[in-house]
Formats: structure tokens, sequence, C-alpha cells
């Protein structure tokens, strides 16, 4: 069971839920759902959550219908951030037996303010999740394009670091506080260090690769 919290927005989702049946499936570029974007990949068996909605996870995660199918809530308004924030805190509140959850934040700076603390402070589902959710089978991979302003706490209790080419260099010091000893960040498109947060607690010393997408995609990203 795959949530996406897409806040730019810049996915697409590849179905709509059909209102009049919610285990059916609309084709969301047939529905003009993207009809005003310029560019966006589609997410690969996807389907929109309608934030809208009195009921916006209806006919979601249905393993007969629509197996590993990736719910995607998207919009670039603060209202409805909160909106996915609760939507959030509902799906890893939810006890599901003998499945597997994920929460993707794809723009994880979004869902906190320039003092860390959350937009919901009384719901940081982010920082809950990546606190307890192991134990009840959830899982949280969380983006961001800087370091600065991810709660300290949330760094700590990562169990593994994706590090592109840092802007700014003196972002790294928020790192070194977890156990990431780099001085630079990798140099050159598309490279990264990949490290992991062993059993005692030590950082592993990183594996650097270079991230290669498929033309398919690289075909459907705006110039910017």
């Amino acid at each position: 069971m795959i949530l996406v919290a897409d806040t730019k927005p810049r996915f697409r989702a590849e179905s709509i839920i059909n209102p009049r049946f919610s285990a059916a499936r609309k084709n969301a570029e047939q529905e003009g759902i993207y009809s005003s974007w310029t560019a966006g990949p589609i997410i690969p068996n996807s389907v929109r959550v309608e934030l809208s909605s009195p009921h916006p996870f209806r006919g979601l995660w249905n393993m007969k219908d629509h197996p590993a199918e990736v719910a995607v809530m998207q919009s670039d308004s603060l209202a409805d951030w909160r909106t996915m924030n609760a939507l959030m805190h509902e799906f890893v509140s939810r006890q599901v037996v003998n499945r597997e959850r994920l929460v993707v934040v794809d723009e994880g700076l979004d869902f906190y303010q320039r003092n860390t603390l959350g937009i919901d402070a009384k719901r940081d589902v982010i920082l809950r999740t990546a606190r307890a959710g192991g134990e009840r089978n959830i899982g949280l991979l969380l983006g961001a394009h800087r370091p600065h302003g991810i709660p300290p706490l949330l760094n700590t209790l990562s169990s593994r670091v994706t590090l592109f080419h840092l802007r700014y260099d003196n972002d790294m010091k928020y790192l070194r506080d977890m156990g990431i000893k780099d001085e630079i960040s990798p140099e050159g498109n598309f490279v990264f260090n990949h490290y992991v947060i062993e059993p005692g607690g030590a950082v592993s010393s990183p594996v650097m690769a270079r991230m290669r997408y498929p033309a398919w995609y690289l075909k459907q990203l705006s110039a910017t």
C-alpha cells in the first residue's frame, strides 16, 4: 500500500477513481485532469486521490482489482497540504494485517515550518512514522532539497540516506550530526552517495553511484 504526497505537484497519476463505482478507474489523461500541465512524468499503476472527497481512500489499495496500485495526493495549496497531512495520519493509524505500507513525501520541507515544527504540530505524521512505523510494517521515503529544515530527530531516525549534490556545502553540518562525516556532497549530475545506518548505530561508508533514468521518463520531464 503506497501513498505519495506530491506538493509540487510534478507527477501525473495514471488514472482517477470512477465517481460512480470506486473500484473502477478512468484514464486521467482522457478525462483531461492534466490538460493544463506542460509536462510531468506518469507514475505507472497509479491513481489520483480526490482530496475534496468525503471518503478519499474509498476504493484504494484493493489487491484483487488493483494490486500494488500507487495512490497519489497532489496540490500546491497549503490548505491541501494540511489535508494531505491528515490523510497520511489516517493511513498510518489504520490497523492493517499482513500488508506492508509505504509513505512517500516528495518535498518533505513543505510539511515543516522554518522552526522545523510540522504544519500540524499535533499530528507530525512524518516523524511518527519514522519513529514507530517499522514495528507495523510502515516505511517512509522522504525527499528534500536541503537537510536544513528537516527536524533533527527525523534525521537521527533515518535508516538510509541517499545524498545528491548540495548547492550549499554548509548543509553538510546537519548530516554530520547524524554520523555522515563527509566534508562535501557528491559532484556531478545524477551522482549520489548512499549510506546505511548499521544495527549498532554507525553510518556505513558511502556507496557512490550514478542514477540512470530511462529515456521514456526523461521525455516526460519539464525543462526545469
